[in-house]
């Protein structure tokens, strides 16, 4: 229903600026090619709930788009900031309306149960080879993370004390922990 009814609304804009005699052809053609309206970026709502919306949209504001330190100032109508262009890496400050701010930042609200995908293949935490990549590295690089990875050799290492070594001078045997 939003798609259609954005197209709508954006068609009838158009068409009031631009003139009924030029754009009602194209108008036309845009009805017929595009049947199901435009693409909308909004939150997908199957209740009209608006407690719930701004509840979910407010989990989000916590880790926005844009750190909070690219914000150079906020007098309660214009925010100003700055970001890095892409293109050429040129520093560019900004100020705009807090309400253009907020539809920026916005957009970059996922929808519901979307999930992202932060790392990918060797980069992922659960590889098929990741048992196997450490025969990449060198036999001293993987002797000192095998005893890093070991409990007692991490508290030795940190703590200067072997964790199993009795006062006696006698080493236990660590069978389990009970929690």
């Amino acid at each position: 229903m939003l798609r259609k009814r954005f197209q709508t609304i954006l068609l009838n804009l158009l068409e009031k600026a631009l003139g009924k005699a030029t754009f009602r052809p194209f108008k036309n053609a845009i009805y017929a090619n595009y049947s199901k309206g435009f693409y909308v970026n909004a939150p997908r709502s199957d209740k009209r709930d608006v407690k719930a919306t701004v509840k979910y949209t407010i989990r989000y504001t916590g880790r926005p788009a844009m750190a909070e330190s690219r914000i150079l100032s906020y007098d309660g109508e214009f925010v100003t900031f700055f970001y890095e262009r892409h293109e050429d890496g040129v520093r560019v400050e900004e100020t705009i309306h807090v309400y253009e701010f907020i539809k920026r930042l916005i957009i970059h609200i996922p929808d519901k149960y979307f999930n992202m995908i932060r790392y990918y293949g060797l980069y992922s935490k659960k590889h098929k080879f990741a048992d196997k990549l450490f025969y990449m590295l060198s036999h001293h690089v993987v002797k000192i993370r095998k005893q890093i990875s070991d409990w007692n050799h991490r508290i030795l290492l940190y703590f200067k004390h072997e964790p199993l070594l009795c006062s006696c001078g006698h080493y236990f045997r660590f069978d389990y922990v009970v929690l």
